[in-house]
């Protein structure tokens, strides 16, 4: 007999066996082979959980979205069967209530008292470590102790860099979602410990999309308040200029307006609009004004005078601009 060690928890092997005779210099044929199974044991890591807290309409409640990532220790302890989850509010562990998921989400609806909750999951061998999250009150106040968080991109990655002013706090999550995004259960998350910047590679990003990026740190199972930014990875030209309207005619001047290109069509920040204004046979002029400007008043013009005036939105890629317009100046 033979005692083969160093195995891994629940895993298939398959075992053959051969001979020599010690007058021979020949082995025989393998066995025929013979399948068994180790024993699972209980996982021995906490999920990776995370939330997202919305205010409901009924006054006094809300709904939590909690979601966890499937275990991913290799050689695997088991097959997880199902999560329990724990939930009570913090003043009151009597009223502890209980949920089985065999899905990596649940939705909690819950009152405006701080909440204490818990996730396990469990294989036919027992359960993991709890992993731990508060939810805390709706009128509780929380301190920002992120100073500031700035992103940029190189080659590969997005960098995400920020600055804590208690620098105590060793552990933060970093959550990021397209701005566009409306299902809470569509975030991603990770956690960062002991350093105050965080590395991803650039194709866990779509170019062109705006995302909004939070910084939570965490004291043990509390969250404290985000710090959020947007950012786009990558640029482009707006997909179309604004529209150009015009107000309050005069005789020398006018008032032009638009409106913000909606956000599906910025492809970037934008940084400026360019007015471009040009007398019937006469020289293009043009005036730029910043990206929170939406109505430009062009003076000294031409009575009686027919204009084209267009719009061009900008961003750090380029320009694009929309359809032209025409207006006369007033005779008199």
């Amino acid at each position: 007999s033979c005692n083969l060690t160093g195995l891994w928890d629940s895993t298939e092997y398959s075992v053959a066996i051969r001979c020599i005779s010690v007058v021979s210099i020949f082995w025989s044929e393998w066995s025929r082979g013979k399948t068994v199974s180790t024993e699972e044991k209980a996982p021995s890591e906490k999920v990776d959980l995370w939330r997202v807290i919305e205010s409901s309409h009924s006054a006094g409640s809300r709904s939590v979205h909690l979601m966890w990532k499937p275990l991913n220790s290799f050689p695997p302890s088991g097959r997880i069967l199902g999560y329990k989850i724990q939930y009570f509010p913090e003043n009151n562990a009597a009223l502890k209530i209980t949920n089985i998921s065999t899905d990596k989400k649940i939705i909690l609806f819950l009152n405006e008292e701080a909440y204490i909750i818990s996730i396990t999951a469990y294989n036919s061998a027992g359960n993991s470590p709890e992993a731990i999250l508060r939810i805390p009150s709706t009128d509780e106040k929380t301190s920002q102790i992120i100073e500031t968080v700035k992103t940029f991109t190189t080659n590969e990655e997005v960098v995400v860099e920020w600055i804590a002013s208690e620098p105590e706090v060793t552990e933060y999550v970093v959550e990021w979602y397209e701005e566009l995004e409306t299902d809470p259960f569509a975030r991603s998350w990770q956690h960062v410990s002991n350093s105050t910047n965080w590395r991803t590679n650039k194709k866990n990003f779509k170019p062109f999309i705006c995302y909004n990026i939070s910084v939570y740190p965490l004291y043990g199972n509390k969250v404290a308040a985000p710090y959020s930014i947007q950012t786009y990875v990558q640029e482009k030209k707006p997909s179309e200029g604004p529209v150009a309207d015009t107000d309050i005619l005069g005789k020398n001047e006018v008032t032009i307006k638009w409106k913000e290109i909606s956000k599906d069509k910025r492809n970037g920040f934008i940084s400026n609009y360019t007015i471009f204004y040009k007398p019937e046979d006469g020289k293009e002029l043009n005036e730029t004004v910043n990206s929170d400007v939406l109505q430009y008043r062009l003076k000294s013009l031409q009575a009686n005078t027919q204009y084209t005036v267009y719009i061009m939105a900008s961003n750090e890629a380029g320009g694009t601009s929309g359809e032209p317009k025409t207006f006369k100046t007033l005779k008199l």
